[in-house]
């Protein structure tokens, strides 16, 4: 299995009924942790008479992971979830579970594979594009200096921005890995300019 992470771009849902009851998977991308209670919230507004809103998520740098069962009994909810998100390579995303009671009780086992299939389904309908990790770097030194940085860093089509506070300027740069060791080499070419 390849350590290629992805990620999503966009929300997707799965409905799935099992002996009556009915399970609603929604997954959508998460830069954040408190984007999640956001979500969390605006899903439980549209389902009102839902029994359960089960969900585990994997967002941020480090990697903050979370899952929940939401009254459900221990791990049969959302540990099936996060294992989903987990075996499909997924990060920042979250996936929450609406469950509505259908009267029949589906038994441990039940619930694990309704929770796990219903996270599976979102997924499916989804389109998973590879996660690119960004580096920050922030660049000090003389203003004209870090204007003409900004001027390379423009032609190269790097994510640069100036900021300035009272006398001190700065440029933050948000790159891809591999394009690092350009940004370095361009740095260098200035020797009043440093980067951390």
């Amino acid at each position: 299995m390849s350590d290629k992470k992805l990620t999503v771009s966009k929300e997707s849902t799965y409905t799935l009924r099992s002996n009556k009851c009915t399970f609603i998977a929604y997954l959508f991308p998460l830069a954040h942790v408190a984007e999640f209670k956001k979500q969390l919230n605006v899903i439980k507004k549209e389902h009102v008479k839902a029994s359960h809103f089960c969900f585990a998520y994997q967002c941020g740098e480090p990697l903050s992971t979370r899952a929940n069962d939401d009254g459900e009994p221990s791990g049969s909810a959302g540990l099936p979830i996060l294992g989903q998100l987990k075996s499909n390579q997924l990060i920042n995303v979250g996936c929450i579970v609406v469950r509505y009671y259908g009267g029949a009780k589906l038994g441990i086992p039940g619930l694990i594979a309704a929770y796990k299939n219903a996270c599976l389904g979102a997924i499916l309908a989804n389109e998973p594009t590879p996660h690119v990790e960004f580096l920050r770097i922030q660049i000090h030194g003389a203003y004209p200096s870090l204007m003409r940085f900004l001027s390379i860093a423009t032609q190269h089509e790097w994510n640069a921005t100036l900021n300035s506070v009272q006398e001190e300027h700065l440029i933050h740069v948000q790159i891809e890995q591999e394009q690092k060791q350009g940004v370095l080499n361009k740095i260098s070419l200035f020797s009043d300019l440093t980067w951390s």
